[in-house]
């Protein structure tokens, strides 16, 4: 086994034992995959994790920065590393002034938002594009992106008739769908649409193209081929949209400007509508600034 994989291996281990949700056990995996990665390119003969040392930490985020990746990006991994050093016992390298993110250079600023809704317009063209292309379910899990205001993973994994036959019957019946799968920390949560009726063609929709498909998941690869899970599906759909020039987390945007509107216009204050847009976001009822200064920036 060469030292790559070998400090691959019990960097992964670690991350077995740190726990916490599958996401973040998904996100901590990259981060180790790229460090290893970094440690054999730059010829560090490291093999296990109790040999990381500051120099290494030097290493890794000069190499990464060199390499375009952001300053929120690092930091976030830099946060997976303290957290690999603090199990080994190194809270002091970890914990060092020398090496805190202001330090080095990846002190995050504002977390105000960037990204512009998508437009209806915009959606439109991505499954027209889609549809051409014979990939009618891409199309299909964006718009249940926008119309139910779900992350990407939830989104996909929404795509099984029995989750999609019971969204349709939840919408119908109480006007607002319980999302469990592929939540962030594994928090259910009631989505309430502002369009019902919006969010409900969305979900027919997609039972549709799942139906005439005959496969079990609504996302598959090209040629109506399987996907082997769900870390291939994520791939799959990223890199569409990737090539189509359209990010998906934005139809959630699209979606949070509207539910917030709806909110505000059946009575709710600013401060209450923040807070119920961020429940239906699953960001929790301590986020409604949050979610204000990036998604509703004008709300």
């Amino acid at each position: 086994m060469s030292k790559k994989s070998e400090l691959q291996a019990d960097l992964q281990r670690i991350n077995y034992l740190l726990a916490r949700a599958h996401l973040t056990q998904e996100s901590r995996s990259g981060t180790f995959k790229n460090f290893a990665e970094a440690m054999r390119v730059l010829n560090y003969g490291i093999h296990c994790a109790a040999q990381i040392g500051g120099k290494h930490v030097l290493a890794y985020i000069r190499y990464r920065s060199e390499n375009g990746i952001g300053r929120r990006t690092l930091a976030k991994e830099m946060g997976h590393l303290r957290g690999v050093l603090r199990h080994i016992g190194k809270q002091g390298l970890a914990d060092n002034p020398a090496y805190s993110n202001r330090s080095l250079g990846i002190a995050q600023g504002s977390r105000k938002g960037t990204k512009e809704p998508l437009s209806d317009a915009q959606i439109r063209a991505f499954q027209q594009r889609a549809g051409r292309l014979g990939r009618p379910d891409i199309g299909a899990i964006l718009e249940m992106q926008r119309a139910l205001g779900l992350r990407e993973v939830e989104a996909i994994r929404a795509g099984r008739s029995d989750t999609l036959l019971r969204l349709h019957r939840e919408l119908t019946e109480r006007g607002c769908a319980r999302i469990m799968e592929g939540t962030k920390g594994g928090r259910v949560r009631d989505v309430h649409p502002a369009d019902v009726g919006r969010a409900l063609a969305a979900v027919q929709r997609a039972l549709e193209i799942l139906e005439a498909s005959g496969r079990r998941y609504l996302l598959a690869c090209a040629k109506g081929v399987e996907t082997t899970g769900l870390e291939q599906a994520v791939r799959v759909y990223s890199k569409f949209c990737s090539r189509a020039g359209v990010q998906s987390h934005a139809a959630r945007y699209a979606f949070a400007q509207e539910r917030m509107q709806a909110y505000r216009n059946e009575g709710l204050s600013q401060r209450e509508a923040r807070i119920a847009t961020s429940l239906d976001l699953g960001h929790g009822d301590g986020r409604g600034r949050y979610v204000a200064s990036v998604y509703v920036r004008n709300g």
